[in-house]
């Protein structure tokens, strides 16, 4: 078994699974931190994937995006590509099997795939990526983090996370900071933020979005920082009410799962009411950067 670190979670897979090259994202999280919370994903029986699939088919449909459904079973969570036509591509089928909490995760896939070394071998690991990404992230609420839409950044021992809608500059502004003030940019899009004994950190995970920026840093949070475009540069705190509102379309919101909804909710309140949010109306130049730094720093 491998052990990798994000937050203040541990994700412990087979050597099988991490030895291959399209889940390298996975190595430079292998640093030991700190950790509450476990999750173990193990590869199953390839010779199993049939059944488990079909036996997946006949339960409930909970929730689908474009590459894989989420389907509630007696025991816990089936997340199965979406193929499901009897000319469909067996040979890209592939089940992850999660228990309630979403701790422990068993993939069955064609065992042919996990050993082709040409480019095919990506398409073949994306939904899977995917799959795990998600069961991650929705498991992480019951242990106090939420997944934030947002782009990360570390300076002089705090982080600073920018939100937005997509196309609102998140990653402009990050780059600017960059630029400007030597800053590091943790996570592209979708870190994770965490409560530890009261106080909020944001940490980088072994995902991202466009920008594939990962890296494992965990800060505690100065500000979140909600952009829009303007013709001028102008910042204003936002309050708990604002705050919760802004928060409510960044995370990942696990609808299929009541007792999932009920944490991350319980976090959002806490979140809301104890890391200060900013509003910022911005032009993407230096300005902005020096108008928030100084506004961040004086009200933090």
């Amino acid at each position: 078994m491998q052990e990798y670190f994000f937050a203040n979670y541990r994700l412990l897979t087979d050597d099988e699974i991490s030895e291959r090259e399209s889940m390298q994202y996975l190595s430079a999280f292998r640093n030991a931190l700190p950790y509450a919370h476990t999750f173990t994903l193990r590869l199953g029986d390839s010779a199993l994937l049939d059944a488990k699939y079909e036996t997946a088919l006949a339960h409930p449909i909970v929730s689908e995006t474009t590459g894989f459904e989420i389907r509630r079973g007696p025991d816990g969570w089936s997340f199965i590509s979406k193929d499901h036509s009897a000319e469909g591509n067996k040979r890209e089928r592939q089940v992850l099997a999660c228990s309630r909490d979403y701790s422990d995760m068993t993939l069955y896939m064609p065992k042919d795939a996990l050993y082709r070394e040409s480019g095919r071998e990506r398409s073949y690991f994306l939904p899977f990526k995917t799959m795990v990404r998600v069961a991650c992230n929705v498991g992480i609420a019951f242990h106090s983090g939420l997944s934030i839409h947002a782009s990360y950044v570390g300076k002089d021992g705090y982080g600073v996370l920018f939100v937005g809608p997509s196309g609102m500059g998140k990653s402009t502004q990050a780059e600017l900071w960059e630029r400007y003030r030597g800053t590091e940019i943790v996570n592209g899009d979708g870190p994770i933020l965490f409560e530890a004994d009261g106080a909020w950190y944001a940490a980088g995970i072994p995902w991202d979005g466009k920008d594939q920026i990962y890296k494992q840093r965990n800060l505690p949070v100065k500000a979140v920082i909600v952009l829009e475009q303007a013709k001028e540069n102008h910042i204003e705190r936002l309050n708990a009410v604002q705050a919760m509102t802004v928060l409510l379309k960044l995370i990942l919101h696990p609808i299929w799962d009541n007792d999932a909804m009920d944490q991350v909710t319980a976090l959002l309140y806490r979140c809301a009411g104890t890391v200060p949010f900013y509003h910022l109306k911005n032009l993407p130049n230096e300005d902005a950067v020096a108008l928030t730094e100084k506004t961040i720093n004086e009200q933090g």
